[in-house]
């Protein structure tokens, strides 16, 4: 590859991007990091001074690791009321891995190819041939069945915007027209070792007497992994096969099996006595056929099973078998889930620098999987980023601390489940033995229970009371005759004299013991013998300075996530030159396709202006401020509110004041004084009961609003204020960091956000679209958003047990500006929707009528956010159902139904796109600018679906949100074969409609701000997300957390912003 690939632009020009509502404008410049070239100077010159209330940007940005600091950055206009940005950034750094530089565009390996003819020839023959006809009158009817309702047809392209060609991470895949065949795997313990059903005293690592009988082993995890690796070393090297070393075996031809489908495999495990036996029953097989896969990605007719989504879920599911057997078998990859892979050997390895006190590691990996798109089968392959415990000894690990008990805590919730090698000083022939296995964690005084002779300890027993070997006693019992005679049997013996008298180790009495058995049987190791196993990925939450170091990492130019694509996936997922792959008959391109995008013109938008005219603003770069402007409209009059100020020592009163000024200049309603004018402060608040007593006095003046100094931006004081506030005493609450709110330098714009929220918290309108959207502005149709999220990132126990929640929000009008929301909880980890839907959907019609003067909507559009392709019929064959009945029992019984069109929208996908042309960028990132829509190239002609990146990326590679319709019985009846750009266009201009921001947002307003119901639902009952095993709360206190509702203050208002 030539040197043009990583080159990056000259000098850095001027400041940085335009502010958002008033916020500084960005950086500009850059310097690069490791691995790049020189950059510019770090932060370069400051921006020229703001037109009256805040600075320009700056002129630089630092370049994260691994990467040049990006150059050719125009200084943008500063923030609320600010002048433009001066002073030039340094100059660009060469591109490398990581933060944001890298050239402008990736320029390929052998020159920018043209989106494929042929294929957009089929495309626009296929479109044309099933556009119409009997499936759009049968979508509009309201004679539809439940269950009978399917995807629509697309009914064109779109064709609005400016035509650009943009780079895919997707790579052309090629398969055979062949049979293959599909067994699944069920794996068992043949027989009960020895080991399992006596005592263990011959147990090195000091097993105690037996007690309760073990539990039977399962094959999970590792363990599963080694038996069916150990399956397939018994077929010969001539039969094919391919495993994600879980389930599945894929083979070309059917498998020759033992009588009964069933193979017996032995694991040893090093310091054990006796292998384990392992049944593996083969189910199956099922056949697959490539060929119909084939013929279909050239015609997209699959005759008789027009309703199946997915469509051959089970070929495609073959071909990612087949595609992650080697990197899975990479003994120095690691494979999380079905499609990550990570390398991490000192070769190949990508992977972040970490504050000191870190106990965790970044990896950047690779995700891979096969998708159907029209004229080609394609491989999806996009960076990933992956947190790991460090692969160390636990020596380094605990020289890291200080080992107070706090640390220890830590350290044995990080270590729960952790996999370790442990060095064994002697086996049966005198040499050391490694065994590796997953650990309970630290050793406490609450271990032992199901023993026996349960362990004796030297300090009291707690849950938190971490032992050391010399403070734990097990019964040693049934000695080896090859054990020194100074180990007695039948007998108590501490840890540290076990280790001497066997091994001659003297025990390092300062480190934790480690238990390598379970919490009710125990194996007790020595922490200096053990090591940590590389590779392991944990669930964990990122403190702050985590957080910033994951940012830098992962935030990198399109063109050089392009570039890692392109070269470094192709070594970690072993694309080139892979025997397996040959044997298939499959084959990877080695370049990115290209495809066709258009850039959509961004609406308009108005405000009052200072005067009595409206004041019409026109985005730039995805955004705007507010320059003699006011709020479109106030929200209801704020007459009594105050203030708390916790943990401040200054007097904060005229500060506040100066915002109660800010807003009323701006067009809300609101007594500019205090009541009192002094507010209330309060040395420090730590938990909810201190919260609640504070607020419960507050409340005695009955305040509509209480701004809330807080001394950080720590999330559980945030989250207490929030329960007492929105649950309790339904008195809206708005938090502000107080350095943030006094600080003079960028106050301005500080205000304006808060501004901002507390508007939509009192039902304003912060600014509406000058030209509007033709289906809205008649005031018939209402706008819909949903979402499910499940609880991530939790301890061990805890995610299994917390519910999961929904989030409800609907418009009330056409000024698409208030959303008033409904939340309430799903069984832990279920996506799909029960009866609740119904009583809640009907709120928000009820709702709707208040506002319409009882009249209810004749359309709705419903955006169900966050479900995967997999989940797409049950949204219409599950959800649906209830949205229907919902309308049936509000509507009159002989009316019309409302016609519904339900469109999922997507954020978290792997789709990416890289612009190819220089002009057409983002001036900051890099990456497609705003406005960008897809929906040919990687999609399929028979679905309706297309990406959408409104917003403007800052900084890293913008990801467009992927939009998929289920139903329409809206657009496509009013606007035939122009439905795709009138729903293109309405997406797009609603994206500049969230009210919390003046610039457009990622995904659409419903979308989003359903999410943002769903993270508030989280905190009113963060007790059953923050336990590391919420089963442990008391099923009283569960009971209270569970029905905590919003307060019916505040239920129909937009409290969750």
């Amino acid at each position: 590859m030539s040197d043009n690939n990583y080159r990056g632009r000259g000098r850095g020009q001027g400041g940085g991007g335009r502010g958002d509502f008033g916020d500084r404008g960005g950086r500009g410049g850059g310097r690069g990091g490791q691995g790049g070239g020189g950059g510019g100077g770090y932060q370069g010159g400051r921006g020229g001074g703001g037109g009256g209330y805040d600075q320009g940007g700056r002129g630089g940005f630092r370049g994260g690791m691994h990467g040049g600091g990006g150059g050719d950055f125009r200084g943008g206009r500063g923030g609320f009321r600010g002048g433009r940005g001066g002073g030039r950034g340094g100059g660009g750094g060469g591109g490398g891995g990581g933060g944001g530089g890298g050239p402008d565009v990736y320029t390929g390996q052998n020159g920018i190819p043209q989106p494929d003819p042929a294929v957009t020839a089929l495309e626009n023959r296929l479109v044309s041939q099933g556009a119409g006809g009997d499936i759009t009158s049968k979508m509009a009817s309201l004679a539809v069945k439940d269950g009978d309702e399917f995807f629509p047809h697309r009914p064109n392209y779109g064709s609005a915007g400016t035509q650009v060609t943009l780079w895919a991470n997707f790579f052309k895949l090629d398969v055979p027209n062949q049979g293959l065949y599909k067994y699944d795997l069920t794996v068992g313990s043949a027989a009960a070792t020895t080991e399992e059903t006596s005592a263990a005293a011959k147990d090195p690592k000091g097993k105690k007497g037996a007690g309760k009988k073990a539990p039977a082993k399962e094959a999970t995890g590792k363990r599963l992994e080694k038996i069916i690796a150990k399956v397939l070393e018994t077929f010969p090297p001539t039969v094919t096969v391919a495993t994600e070393y879980k389930a599945h075996i894929i083979s070309i031809n059917k498998l020759k099996l033992p009588e009964g489908n069933a193979i017996t495999v032995n694991i040893a495990e090093p310091g054990r006595d006796k292998a384990d036996n392992w049944k593996v029953m083969f189910h199956g097989p099922i056949s697959l056929d490539l060929q119909k896969l084939n013929d279909y990605v050239k015609s997209s007719s699959d005759p008789g099973n027009e309703s199946v989504f997915p469509k051959f879920p089970d070929e495609v599911d073959a071909l990612n078998v087949i595609l992650g057997h080697t990197p899975r078998s990479d003994p120095n990859t690691s494979a999380v889930g079905k499609s990550r892979f990570f390398a991490y050997d000192s070769n190949r390895s990508e992977k972040s620098f970490m504050p000191a006190d870190s106990l965790l590691a970044i990896l950047r990996g690779y995700v891979q999987s096969v998708r159907i798109s029209t004229g080609r089968l394609l491989l999806n392959t996009n960076v990933t980023h992956g947190i790991f415990r460090e692969g160390i000894p636990l020596v380094e690990l605990f020289g890291k601390f200080n080992l107070n008990p706090q640390i220890l805590v830590r350290l044995h919730k990080y270590l729960s489940r952790a996999r370790i090698s442990c060095r064994i000083p002697a086996g049966k022939a005198g040499e050391p033995t490694v065994m590796t296995r997953a650990i309970t964690g630290l050793a406490t005084t609450m271990d032992g229970g199901d023993e026996e002779n349960k362990p004796e300890f030297t300090k009291p027993r707690s849950h938190t009371s971490f032992v050391r070997p010399s403070e734990v006693r097990f019964f040693l019992r049934n000695t080896a005759k090859d054990q020194p005679s100074k180990l007695k049997s039948d007998t108590y013996i501490s840890v540290q004299e076990y280790f001497k008298a066997k091994y001659n180790i003297s025990a390092n009495n300062n480190l934790p013991l480690i238990n390598a058995g379970t919490k009710g049987r125990p194996m007790y190791f020595l922490a200096e013998l053990c090591t940590l196993v590389p590779g392991q990925a944990i669930k964990t939450r990122l403190n702050p300075r985590e957080q910033d170091a994951m940012i830098q990492f992962a935030c990198r130019a399109p063109s050089v996530n392009a570039l890692s694509v392109t070269k470094n996936a192709r070594s970690v997922l072993k694309l080139d030159n892979n025997q397996l792959l040959q044997k298939f008959g499959v084959s990877v391109g080695k370049e990115l396709i290209t495809v066709i995008g258009r850039e959509l013109k961004p609406p308009a938008i108005i405000y009052p202006s200072r005067g009595n005219s409206v004041n019409t603003v026109r985005p730039s770069d995805g955004q705007w401020n507010l320059r003699d402007v006011k709020l479109y409209k106030s929200g209801r009059a704020i007459n009594n509110w105050t203030f708390l100020d916790i943990g401040g020592r200054d007097n904060v009163s005229s500060v506040v004041a100066n915002f109660a000024g800010f807003m009323a200049g701006n067009g809300q309603q609101i007594n500019r004084k205090a009541t009192p004018p002094g507010g209330h402060r309060h040395a420090a608040l730590r938990n909810d009961q201190e919260v609640r007593t504070v607020f419960q006095k507050i409340a005695q003046g009955k305040p509509q609003l209480v701004i809330v100094l807080l001394p950080d931006s720590g999330a559980p004081l945030y989250n207490c204020i929030k329960k007492v506030g929105d649950v309790e005493l339904g008195i809206h609450t708005v938090c502000v960091v107080r350095d943030k709110f006094l600080k003079e330098n960028g106050q301005m714009a500080y205000f304006a956000n808060v501004a901002l929220k507390v508007n939509l918290k009192f039902g304003g309108v912060n600014h509406k679209l000058k030209e509007d959207i033709p289906l809205i502005k008649d005031g018939k149709t209402m706008v819909v958003g949903y979402d499910v999220t499940h609880p991530t990132n939790l301890g061990a126990g805890a995610a299994e047990n917390a519910p999961s929640l929904v989030g409800l929000v609907a418009s009330i009008n056409s000024d698409l500006a208030q959303w008033p929301a409904v939340a309430w909880q799903n069984p832990p980890q279920t996506e799909k929707l029960d009866m609740n839907l119904v009583k809640h959907f009907k709120s928000r019609l009820q709702l709707w009528q208040t506002h319409n003067q009882g009249c209810l909507p004749e359309n709705i559009v419903i955006f169900r956010d966050g479900v995967s392709e997999g989940q797409f019929k049950m949204v219409l064959d599950e959800e649906l159902p209830h949205i229907r009945t919902a309308c049936q029992e509000m509507y009159p019984a002989k009316g019309k139904q409302p016609r519904m069109s339900l469109i999922v929208s997507v954020k978290r996908h792997q789709t990416r796109f890289y612009p190819t042309d220089p002009n057409h960028i983002h001036f900051r990132s890099k990456s497609p600018k705003e406005g960008t829509v897809v929906d040919r190239g990687v999609t399929s002609v028979r679905y309706w679906d297309f990406y959408l990146q409104a917003h403007a990326s800052l900084q890293g590679t913008a990801r467009a949100a992927h939009y998929s319709v289920l139903l329409d019985e809206i657009f496509r009846t009013d606007h035939g074969a122009k439905a795709a750009d009138v729903l293109e266009k309405l997406v797009h201009d609603m994206c500049y409609l969230y009210g919390r921001a003046t610039k457009a947002v990622s995904i659409c307003p419903p979308a989003y701000y359903a999410d943002l119901v769903c993270t508030r639902a989280r905190i009113h009952k963060d007790e059953l997300f923050e336990a590391d095993d919420n089963s442990s709360v008391a099923s009283d206190t569960k009971a209270h957390i569970v029905n905590r509702v919003v307060h019916p203050n505040l239920a129909n208002s937009m409290y969750y912003v």
